[in-house]
């Protein structure tokens, strides 16, 4: 069975980037962190100026975690948005 979800008053349904694994020149392995800062939006219900696929920054550990389609979300407040990120060319 399929689960849809759509979010309401200003909550928003976002998954976590995962990051890769740094290495040094030096050949020192910088760990990835467990719970990273960068998601991207899976669904922003009626929230303003969001979209579903934008890239965020969000405040780290505020968030309610839920397993849908045995694919693991966060849902945070627009209020933990800290910023939308965008990509430049230069």
């Amino acid at each position: 069975m399929s689960i849809a979800m759509k979010m309401k008053n200003n909550y928003l349904l976002v998954q976590e980037i995962e990051q890769q694994e740094q290495t040094t020149a030096t050949g020192i392995i910088i760990p990835v962190e467990k719970h990273n800062r960068k998601a991207r939006i899976i669904n922003a219900g009626d929230a303003e100026h969001i979209k579903e696929g934008d890239i965020i920054l969000k405040n780290m550990g505020k968030g309610t975690m839920v397993t849908l389609d045995d694919t693991e979300y966060e849902i945070i407040h627009i209020n933990q948005l800290i910023a939308i990120l965008e990509e430049t060319n230069g």
